[in-house]
């Protein structure tokens, strides 16, 4: 540490003119001094300090950009690690759904075939009544025509046995 100028005898003087005996204004000179110069700091300790200082915060600067930068890549794995589970997480739901999705369409396949036959079936019996219904109806109309055709018939061959022959 550079040495520190201390006018020990202007102290000594500035106290006994406020009122100090010179034998304390000596001895608080001294005191004082002593303190002084033994802390005391010249323009080249603060610069060594403040370059020491310097250096301190650089490097702790330094070791915390790497500890953010640590952190930082540490985070960037921790989400695309989670962008990845969630994205596995959504195809394994969407196949689930989609498998839900082809089953009940078969179901509804199955559902609708089974009514389209029963359907058919009952469409096909109304068919087969309405077309026996159709056949008495045609029956009925034969009977009938004959019904009237065989008198008529009937005369027509007496009329035909009476004609000279």
């Amino acid at each position: 540490m550079a040495t520190f100028v201390f006018d020990t005898h202007r102290a000594v003087k500035d106290l006994e003119e406020a009122g100090f005996p010179e034998a304390q204004a000596e001895a608080l000179v001294e005191i004082v001094g002593a303190a002084v110069g033994e802390n005391a700091a010249t323009k080249a300790d603060l610069d060594a300090m403040e370059q020491r200082a310097k250096v301190r915060t650089d490097t702790m600067e330094q070791r915390m950009n790497v500890r953010i930068d640590d952190l930082e890549q540490r985070m960037e794995a921790r989400f695309t690690a989670m962008e990845q589970q969630t994205a596995a997480q959504f195809a394994a739901q969407k196949q689930d759904m989609d498998t839900r999705f082809a089953a009940l369409e078969q179901r509804m396949d199955t559902r609708m075939e089974a009514m389209e036959q029963r359907l058919n079936a009952r469409i096909d019996a109304l068919e087969q009544r309405m077309e026996a219904r159709d056949t008495d109806q045609e029956h009925r109309l034969t009977i009938r025509f004959l019904l009237i055709l065989l008198p008529s018939l009937g005369l027509l061959f007496a009329a035909l046995r009476l004609l000279p022959g």
